[in-house]
């Protein structure tokens, strides 16, 4: 067996299926080693990041890791944004680079030379600060180890992706009978204390639960909303933790962050005890004053990673160091015989909030032009349920992260910590899965326009939806509120032509659908879901559309940005609000 071979035999017996790539010369045994091995299917990208934001999908959505097969040089570097935001957002996947042979490789680590091949750059410095662990295989007996360690810090610990840099000359050696292996060391967790626990969640009167992605990436989801039915406990989530529960469950209210919802800020700075499951707390999440978060809570944070729990930008009462996994199945054990109380006046409290501050304002049925918040709000009541949801980056990412209804059997994808424009084409690894539903704007469908032609050869089951507001629009009102309009970079008057998307897809060979006028919304939008495979649907929203509410900064007399508190969120409310 060769190490190539090696590779993809490890990866097939963990359960993959799936690999997402670009060929090239210096992947060529690497290549010819998927291509004969017949439990594994290729699916062939046009960029190498669209290979790395597949597998990343991939990796979320079936909980095993994803791969991308990328070749040296710029293959290699095309690929590492999208190895950047699974390397953010926790998201387990390998990836498998060519590389120039392995004299030159060890001539160039040895002295620190540029290159001394064509294409050839030393790629533990690049890769090494995305990923959990980068290796460069020199000698074929290696390769055991190496993919036995990298499978484990990709599943282990909080996920993420790894690096595997193969030589070109390495690719075809035959590996030895007799490797060394991996073993890894048993991680240290804390010692929790469930009286203290149960003495704060049978105390509480305004409980919340604020659950982040981590929840998902453990798979423990109906733990949790076992847990909080059994407490009824309101659950609110991070962007990351939008999958987490549905927004028909009674325990539901809302979705905090810097554009946000006023009945989970509201919620959340009312509680007497904030249960901080699996949720990092960036500051797009707790707005610009974390020390004000929750002031009235007592505060308990549970997560996987210690440098999370060590930041310090929340005042935490109770910090523990666990997998959710473990601490989930023990507190529903454990929980069994603790008092509950019904909590009816805080839920109900919640939900009036709620009802009182949609976010989708009734008034945006009736302004002129498609606004973003009522389509998105059609769109979603009329979704397919088990479908996932990927979500491109820009204003589209807030307008649907704040008012997208989501359903039982829904997953919810963004790009949430590196925030990368042309995420839509993740989708290629979530259709792995089943159904599709993308969500871009129109510059960042730009991005990766590319891979219209791999959603037209595999015959993928992509629905993409793309917001054509002709532009920037986040960026827009930026300058608009900051810059006294000096606009540069936003539209077809400063730099950024508009495009006719649906010529694009008659182009790649994709049935294309374009809605201009809200008459007519929802039998387009069931049109579009009713047509087999993939199909591109244009919707052209407000140039200038409302993005709310949202934690709004005025620009200081020294030039600093002030932002408002975390529960003031504009539109500003008037004092009897």
């Amino acid at each position: 067996m060769t190490v190539s071979e090696y590779i993809f035999d490890f990866l097939q017996k963990k359960g993959v299926n799936t690999v997402y790539m670009v060929s090239g010369s210096s992947a060529m045994w690497l290549t010819d080693a998927l291509k004969r091995n017949e439990k594994l299917k290729a699916v062939c990208c046009q960029h190498e990041q669209v290979a790395a934001m597949a597998a990343d999908a991939e990796g979320r959505v079936s909980g095993i890791p994803g791969v991308a097969l990328v070749t040296i040089g710029p293959g290699a570097t095309n690929a590492i944004t999208g190895v950047a935001g699974a390397y953010t957002d926790s998201s387990p996947m390998f990836v498998l680079s060519g590389q120039a042979n392995s004299r030159i490789l060890k001539y160039q680590m040895e002295t620190g030379i540029r290159t001394k091949g064509t294409q050839s750059i030393t790629l533990d410095h690049v890769a090494g600060g995305v990923t959990k662990y980068f290796a460069a295989v020199l000698d074929p007996a290696d390769i055991r180890y190496h993919m036995e360690k990298a499978y484990h810090e990709a599943m282990c610990g909080r996920k993420g992706p790894v690096w595997i840099d193969v030589p070109v000359d390495i690719q075809n050696r035959q590996i030895p009978e007799d490797m060394t292996g991996y073993e890894p060391e048993e991680a240290a967790e804390d010692t929790v204390d469930w009286n203290r626990i149960k003495e704060l969640v049978e105390g509480a009167e305004k409980p919340l639960i604020f659950a982040g992605y981590g929840i998902l990436s453990a798979g423990v989801r109906e733990e949790l909303l076992a847990f909080a039915g059994r407490f009824s406990i309101p659950v609110v989530t991070s962007r990351g933790g939008i999958g987490v529960i549905p927004s028909t469950n009674r325990l539901f209210i809302g979705r905090p962050g810097a554009y946000g919802d006023r009945a989970s800020h509201f919620a959340v700075q009312e509680c007497d005890l904030l249960l901080i499951l699996g949720s990092r707390l960036s500051q797009s999440t707790t707005g610009y004053y974390p020390d004000h978060l929750a002031p009235g809570a007592v505060r308990i944070l549970v997560d996987i990673d210690e440098k999370e729990l060590s930041k310090g930008d929340v005042p935490v009462d109770l910090s523990i160091h666990r997998d959710l996994k473990g601490f989930l199945e023990e507190l529903l054990l454990l929980s069994a015989d603790w008092k509950s109380s019904a909590h009816t006046e805080w839920i109900a409290h919640c939900h009036e909030n709620r009802e009182k501050y949609p976010v989708v304002d009734p008034s945006y049925e009736k302004e002129e032009g498609i606004n973003s918040y009522y389509f998105t709000k059609l769109l979603s009541e009329n979704a397919p349920e088990a479908v996932s949801v990927v979500v491109d980056t820009g204003s589209v990412c807030n307008v649907v992260s704040q008012s997208w209804l989501l359903k039982e059997n829904q997953k919810y994808l963004i790009s949430g910590g590196f925030s990368s424009m042309g995420f839509w084409a993740a989708a290629v690894g979530a259709a792995a899965h089943g159904e599709v539903i993308a969500l871009s704007g129109d510059g960042a469908t730009q991005m990766n326009v590319q891979d219209f032609a791999t959603l037209a050869y595999y015959k993928l089951p992509v629905k993409l939806f793309i917001y054509n507001n002709h532009g920037y629009l986040l960026i827009r009102h930026n300058q608009h509120n900051y810059m006294n309009d000096r606009f540069l970079g936003v539209g077809p008057d400063s730099g950024v032509p508009s495009v006719d998307f649906c010529a694009v897809a008659k182009a790649y060979g994709l049935p294309a659908v374009r809605i201009e006028a809200k008459e007519g919304i929802v039998s387009k939008v069931r049109e579009v879901f009713e047509m087999e495979g993939p199909v591109i649907c244009e919707v052209m929203t407000q140039e200038f559309g409302i993005l709310a509410p949202r934690i709004a900064s005025k620009v200081m007399p020294d030039g600093s940005l002030k932002a408002a508190e975390f529960d003031d969120l504009w539109p500003f409310l008037n004092d009897k609000d």
